[in-house]
């Protein structure tokens, strides 16, 4: 079985969901208010879009060697 190679993007929304997802739990077990959630998409949104920016500055940098 190969090896898979995960980019950028991939991590870097996961990572996103794991942090808001988490920071969401907490706030929600201390408000008990359930709008909190909503923190686990933003994070998700902001690691695709800090991974993908990181996947094309990658791209070009190889490119120019």
């Amino acid at each position: 079985m190969e090896k898979r190679k995960y980019s950028y993007a991939q991590l870097g929304m996961l990572f996103g969901v794991v942090i808001g997802g988490g920071i969401a739990v907490i706030l929600f077990a201390i408000t008990a208010n359930a709008v909190y959630f909503t923190i686990a998409g933003a994070g998700l949104a902001i690691g695709l879009i800090l991974g993908a920016g990181y996947d094309q500055y990658v791209e070009k940098k190889g490119n120019q060697d």
